[in-house]
């Protein structure tokens, strides 16, 4: 079963994959959960956070200050969503056992 904590992140990274937010206010509300959260996650499920906060740290909305190895909107999106496919699988491993 998926702690409060984790269901906060799944809702934020779906509310930016829903557009509901934007990827600015995405990436300001996740560095700033992420860097505050004293949880004690599991090697997985911090694994799968830290990505997250690596690619949005790598995160670079204008085009003209881009540089090699950043991210733009589109592979934030598909990290996002990758992010969120692997959480729900924990959630449902958890859940049948």
């Amino acid at each position: 079963m998926t702690t409060q904590n984790l269901t906060d992140y799944i809702n934020l990274i779906e509310s930016f994959l829903s557009n509901q937010i934007s990827a600015p206010t995405f990436e300001r509300a996740y560095l700033t959960k992420f860097k505050n959260d004293a949880t004690d996650w599991s090697e997985t499920e911090y694994e799968i956070l830290n990505q997250l906060f690596g690619d949005l740290d790598a995160f670079c909305p204008d085009p003209e200050l881009r540089g090699q190895g950043d991210l733009d909107e589109e592979q934030l999106r598909h990290s996002a969503a990758e992010a969120t496919r692997r959480l729900l699988a924990l959630e449902v491993r958890a859940e049948s056992v």
